[in-house]
């Protein structure tokens, strides 16, 4: 019964908030919220409005028979079918509720010409504007979350093994990129939970890079950055390597993300802050000489998406939760040179942290 408990903590806020409906737009939060599996792609096409009496969901033909069948399961929700817009549909729903005057919360991330069309569709409504309701919720995850979480990450560590083993020089970084492609998927992964980064040499000190024909070479740190989706859920998980036999340079670089990593997670369990753990590596870098390089968060919540609730960076100052599941991914980036990043992610505990990968935190030499 995940639905109905999701679905009470819902209420519970909308009760605590005075919101009489709640509408919900997000894909994964729909995911998250009706437990519905096999239903959902990557398409914003669904409706949801919570009331303290209903639940009902909108959908088109397209989804509409794969979705009623999801609902028949735990009977928590209506699915409506009828074709409508996103307002429309509100405005009949909260009609027939006698709900015309409520206070109906929106989320901030709606789009301006949908949110122009509730104030015609629900002229007498109230909207509240809200934020990361639901993705608030999902920060603790529940066990069955957590295994499938870990099973992600089972299935990118051997992926990732996999690809070490056929890696050489000369290999440019969109084929090492399509070979690990090949593993993850070839090993369970639905689909990629994130577009894979290869960075090469002077490529690395881009956290972000798209990989490029750019070919490995001596002499050159790479950055590879991976995450498979297994269930609905993903995994993510950074390694940096060095063709051939890495410069004192360079090994004084990964030395000090690596200290920097290992130390956060010596310190990280519920209670700490995100600003807390973000200036501790920030502070364990700079000690090491590379002071301000890393120019990102340290680490963020990991889940149905790959970017959740809560972070761990310098705008989270609310104490961390049991259960959450987040990275930890410092990084240090020299403009023009090199890059390296070590990035774990695990669930957060009252007494510690565990991480969910066991891959080696040596500097990898191929």
């Amino acid at each position: 019964m995940r639905a109905a408990a999701r679905l009470e903590r819902l209420r519970d806020l909308m009760a605590q908030q005075g919101i009489d409906a709640f509408l919900c737009r997000s894909t994964t939060d729909l995911q998250w919220l009706t437990g519905f599996e096999g239903v959902f792609d990557s398409e914003q096409a669904h409706t949801a409005l919570v009331t303290a009496q209903q639940a009902v969901i909108h959908t088109d033909s397209r989804y509409s028979t794969a979705m009623a069948a999801a609902a028949q399961g735990e009977g928590l929700w209506s699915v409506d079918a009828q074709p409508a817009s996103p307002a429309a549909f509100a405005a009949r729903v909260l009609g027939e509720a006698g709900l015309q005057g409520a206070a109906v919360a929106i989320d901030d991330t709606t789009p301006l010409k949908l949110y122009r069309a509730y104030c015609r569709e629900l002229p007498q409504a109230r909207l509240l504007e809200r934020s990361g309701d639901v993705l608030a919720l999902r920060q603790v995850k529940e066990p069955a979350e957590v295994e499938a979480t870990r099973a992600a990450q089972a299935v990118a560590q051997a992926a990732f093994l996999e690809t070490l083993e056929g890696l050489r020089p000369g290999q440019t970084e969109s084929e090492v990129s399509l070979a690990l492609e090949f593993a993850l998927r070839s090993r369970g992964a639905q689909e990629l939970a994130f577009a894979n980064i290869v960075a090469s040499g002077p490529n690395s000190a881009n956290p972000h890079a798209v990989p490029g024909t750019r070919a490995l070479q001596a002499g050159d740190m790479v950055v590879v950055d991976f995450g498979a989706r297994v269930d609905g859920y993903r995994s993510d998980t950074t390694r940096t390597l060095c063709i051939g036999r890495p410069s004192a340079r360079q090994q004084a670089v990964f030395d000090a993300v690596r200290h920097a990593n290992e130390e956060v997670q010596k310190r990280l369990r519920a209670g700490v802050t995100g600003i807390e753990m973000h200036k501790l590596a920030e502070e364990v870098l700079a000690a090491e000489g590379f002071g301000g390089m890393m120019g990102h968060g340290l680490g963020h919540g990991v889940g149905l998406d790959i970017h959740e609730e809560p972070c761990l960076n310098l705008r989270n100052s609310q104490p961390l939760p049991a259960g959450a599941v987040v990275t930890v991914e410092p990084g240090v980036y020299i403009p023009g040179e090199l890059g390296v990043r070590l990035e774990d992610f695990g669930l957060v505990g009252e007494d510690g942290f565990e991480s969910f990968c066991t891959l080696t935190h040596e500097l990898i030499v191929v």
